[in-house]
């Protein structure tokens, strides 16, 4: 297999809206759904993690992260016995990050609830998934009647779940954690680069939600 594949961007891109929330140094991290390793390679770069391990579906993108990150395990969350394997390393974390993994998911509430148990008592997990509650959705369903099938953002044709604010709140709380800290990165559209006009600077005064792109949550053991 080539290492010269070309990968979706959305997926592969440094996730400094998320390692922002890492505090100090010679953290141990878990990065679920690390793509080609590169937040793990910075952490380690920068001596905030001591040691990085990935969990990686896509096999390429594994064998890419192996070179950056302590290790990394390859396979399918939606399997309980890769699960298990993981689980059974006896690996505990300081941070665990979901950056816009969740949603690939059949059940996020049992894997997150899972990888959780592997969370050190002060530890920290850090989640990211796209909001289903933003304009786009109104605009696609309801003026255009269809629900597109993209290859990145709100409308991903992988998303096998979806969140609102509320939900992503409720997934946290059911997992026994508390949210901490929560950030809402804004766009205008689904579009990547989709600028704010009137219209959408309005409703972003009536309903912030409407023109939220991502739930960002951090949280502590409850």
């Amino acid at each position: 297999m080539s290492d010269n594949i070309e990968y979706n961007k959305s997926y592969i891109g440094l996730r400094q809206d998320l390692l922002k929330y890492i505090e100090g140094k010679s953290n141990i991290v878990l990065d679920v759904g690390c793509a080609l390793g590169i937040n793990g390679k910075f952490l380690l770069d920068s001596n905030i993690a001591d040691q990085v391990y990935g969990i990686e579906y896509d096999f390429g993108m594994a064998r890419q992260a192996e070179k950056f990150n302590t290790k990394v395990f390859c396979g399918d969350l939606n399997d309980a016995s890769f699960i298990e394997s993981i689980l059974n390393s006896n690996n505990s974390f300081d941070y665990i990050i979901f950056g816009d993994i969740l949603e690939h998911l059949f059940d996020p509430l049992k894997v997150l609830a899972e990888l959780k148990s592997m969370l050190k008592p002060h530890g920290t997990i850090i989640i990211s998934v796209p909001n289903i509650g933003h304009i786009e959705l109104f605009i696609q369903i309801f003026i255009k009647g269809t629900w597109p099938k993209n290859e990145r953002g709100i409308f991903d044709k992988t998303h096998l779940r979806w969140f609102t604010r509320k939900d992503v709140f409720s997934l946290a709380g059911s997992a026994n954690l508390e949210v901490i800290k929560y950030e809402r990165k804004f766009r205008a559209r689904d579009a990547i680069g989709s600028r704010f006009t009137w219209k959408t600077k309005l409703l972003k005064l009536i309903n912030k939600d409407l023109v939220t792109f991502q739930h960002i949550i951090v949280c502590k053991h409850a």
